[in-house]
C-alpha cells in the first residue's frame, strides 16, 4: 500500500528506475529483471470537449536477446493482470487526481493495461501501456478551455518534470485550437522532451478557444452537419411542392390532355364533350381512358385524392387515403398539406386522426371512411 501523504515526484522515481535498468535492470516488485533495458516512456494526453482527458502512459523496452524477450513476456503477463509493481500504475494517478486541482474533484476511471511487442527498423521492441480516463481534468467555460490547476497541488505540482528518456504530449480537444501555450504548437499538439523541469502553474497556462459547433480537425462538427441536413430537407420539400403545383405537360411541350392547359380538354379519339369528361370539385378536368372512365394512371396526385373523396361522400380519414393510394405516410401528409393551403380540401384533427373533406362537407360520420 502506498502512503497517501508521500510527495508525488513519481516521474523522477521512474527516471531513476529506468536509469538503473540500463546497468542493473528494472525493479518489478520482489524480483529484478536484469535482462530488460527500458528505452523511453511517453505520457500522451488527449483532451476532450467535455473537459475529461484520455491518458496513455507507455514504456518501451529494447529486446535485443532471447533472454530479454522472455523476461519481457513474463513482465507483460503480470502487467496486464495489474500485478507488476512498476514505478507507476493506476493507483499512482489516482493519488495525483486526489491531490491535484484543489477545489475541483477529479477521478480516474476505465483503466486498461496492455502489453505488446513489435519490430521497428529491425529492432524488437516491447511496450507496456496504461490507459485510463481522467474525469474533470480541464476547466471549461463557454468557448474557453484551460488546463488551469490540473497539475497543481496545495504544496506545488505532482508533475515536477521529465527525465531524459521521457516525453509529455498534450493533444487538443476536438473543435478547439490552442490560444496560449509555453511551447511551439505543431498542428494543435504540444510536446515536451526530457530532461525538463516544470514549475507549479507552468502547464496551467495552456488554454484553448472554440467550441463543438466549430469545425474540428476531422471535419465539420455534428451541429454543422445537422444544420446542413435540415437545409437540404427544406429545399427538397419546397421543390416537391412546386413540382406538384405545375400543370402536366406532354412530350412536345404542350399541355397534356385533360389538364387546365389543354385546348378544350381534348382526349384520345376526339374532342372532349360534357359526356366523356368528369369535373372534380376543384374544377380541374380529369383525364379519361378509352372506356370513358378516368384513367388513374393519368390523374395527378391531387386529382386522385379528390376523386377518392367524391367516391366517399366527400370525407375520408387520412390513414384510409394512405391505404387506398398505396403511397407513403410522408407523401400523403405533404400532399394534403399543400392541397389544404390551396383550399382544395379541408383538414380537421379529430383525436389521433386527420379528417380530410371537400370544402363545405363538414365532419359528418367518419367511422367507416
Amino acid at each position: 500500500m502506498r502512503s497517501e501523504c508521500r510527495p508525488l515526484l513519481w516521474l523522477l522515481l521512474v527516471a531513476l528506475a529506468l536509469s538503473a535498468g540500463a546497468g542493473g535492470g528494472v525493479a518489478t516488485g520482489h524480483t529484478t529483471q536484469q535482462e530488460l533495458r527500458p528505452a523511453a516512456t511517453t505520457f500522451d494526453v488527449q483532451l476532450t470537449p467535455s473537459g475529461d482527458a484520455d491518458w496513455t502512459v507507455s514504456t518501451q523496452f529494447q529486446l535485443a536477446t532471447e533472454n530479454e524477450t522472455e523476461a519481457f513476456e513474463r513482465l507483460a503477463a503480470r502487467f496486464e493482470a495489474g500485478e507488476a509493481d512498476l514505478a507507476y500504475d493506476a493507483e499512482t494517478f489516482r493519488e495525483a487526481a486526489a491531490r491535484g486541482a484543489p477545489g475541483r474533484e477529479m477521478s480516474i476511471r476505465a483503466v486498461e493495461y496492455e502489453a505488446n511487442t513489435t519490430t521497428v527498423d529491425g529492432q524488437r521492441i516491447g511496450r507496456l501501456s496504461l490507459r485510463f480516463e481522467w474525469a474533470n481534468f480541464a476547466e471549461t467555460t463557454g468557448e474557453t478551455y484551460r488546463l488551469g490547476d490540473a497539475f497543481n497541488t496545495t504544496d506545488g505540482t505532482w508533475l515536477p518534470g521529465l527525465a531524459s528518456d521521457q516525453a509529455l504530449v498534450i493533444r487538443p480537444p476536438e473543435g478547439y485550437s490552442v490560444e496560449t501555450a509555453p511551447v511551439p504548437v505543431n498542428n494543435g499538439v504540444l510536446r515536451w522532451e526530457g530532461r525538463q523541469s516544470f514549475t507549479p502553474g507552468y502547464l496551467g497556462q495552456i488554454t484553448y478557444t472554440g467550441d463543438t459547433s466549430t469545425p474540428g480537425p476531422n471535419g465539420p462538427s455534428a451541429a454543422v452537419l445537422g444544420g446542413i441536413g435540415v437545409l437540404i430537407v427544406v429545399i427538397l420539400a419546397g421543390g416537391y411542392l412546386w413540382w406538384q403545383r405545375q400543370p402536366n405537360v406532354s412530350g412536345d411541350g404542350t399541355p397534356a390532355s385533360g389538364t387546365d392547359g389543354g385546348a378544350g380538354g381534348a382526349v384520345a379519339g376526339g374532342a372532349a364533350t360534357a359526356d366523356d369528361t368528369d369535373e372534380p370539385a376543384s374544377g380541374k378536368t380529369a383525364p379519361v381512358g378509352e372506356d370513358g372512365e378516368p384513367d388513374p394512371e393519368l390523374l395527378s396526385d391531387e386529382e386522385r385524392v379528390l376523386r377518392l373523396l367524391e367516391a366517399n361522400d366527400g370525407r375520408m380519414k387520412q390513414g384510409t387515403i394512405v391505404e387506398e393510394t398505396g403511397w407513403s405516410n410522408a407523401k400523403v401528409s405533404q400532399l394534403l398539406s399543400a392541397m389544404d393551403e390551396a383550399d382544395e380540401i379541408e383538414k380537421l384533427r379529430i383525436g389521433r386522426e386527420n379528417l380530410i373533406s371537400l370544402p363545405g362537407e363538414g365532419v359528418g360520420d367518419i367511422d367507416d371512411k
